[in-house]
């Protein structure tokens, strides 16, 4: 068995436990925002499952999703095209979904949104970000460093779950929950060098998820590059 191919121990997820904590935020939501905006993720659309929650709570008539056919992923359709067709499931308006089918990384993500907000009039002061539970902070960072002059108010949500619960839902997906670890341990490792690049803010160090990002690469598992 090849050592991408390891099963994890229970060491294994006490530091990716560790990760997760670190990789998760919330904000506190406003009561309304100008717009959502989803950030694609390959065929992880659970956030659009966040998305239609607040959007049916009153909280933005407008969504934005965003993300081009990723070829990592081995997709034929957009991640713009899957999320909005989700939303359309959990009763979201076609009307209140706006598609931006080119995005091909995380800050694209963010400068290609507000640039489709900009030109439908949307005057954006206040913004609410969904991605991964796991890509929240580097979301956060990445439109905090990104998002066009003047910058709005910026949130980030996600759907609430657990490590072991998402790492499950990897493996119904893509019938693998490696690939979760490897992007887990890219992102990291991104929040670490991205601020020097002006790719995303700088956030605050944590001895215990460098200790756990450490620990996981020693073992074998290696960051998904970008």
């Amino acid at each position: 068995m090849s050592r991408s191919q390891l099963a994890l121990t229970d060491q294994d997820w006490y530091h990716l436990r560790v990760l997760w904590e670190y990789l998760c935020i919330e904000s506190r939501l406003p009561a309304r925002a100008d717009a959502i905006v989803i950030g694609g993720a390959g065929a992880m659309i659970d956030s659009a499952e966040r998305a239609a929650e607040l959007y049916h709570a009153g909280v933005s008539q407008r969504i934005v999703v965003s993300g081009f056919a990723n070829p990592y992923h081995g997709a034929t359709e957009t991640e713009a095209t899957l999320l909005g067709r989700q939303l359309q499931r959990l009763a979201v308006s076609n009307s209140a979904i706006l598609c931006e089918h080119h995005a091909a990384n995380t800050g694209e993500n963010i400068t290609r949104s507000a640039q489709l907000l900009a030109g439908a009039a949307i005057q954006a002061k206040d913004i609410i970000l969904i991605h991964k539970p796991y890509m929240t902070r580097r979301f956060l960072a990445t439109a905090e460093a990104q998002w066009p002059h003047p910058r709005p108010r910026l949130y980030v949500t996600s759907q609430p779950t657990t490590v072991e619960a998402y790492y499950q839902l990897y493996e119904a997906t893509y019938g693998s929950a490696t690939m979760m670890l490897t992007l887990m341990l890219g992102d990291y490792e991104r929040i670490k060098t991205y601020p020097d690049k002006g790719f995303s803010t700088p956030q605050p160090p944590s001895l215990s998820a460098d200790t756990a990002w450490q620990a996981l690469v020693a073992r074998g598992f290696l960051p998904k590059a970008q």
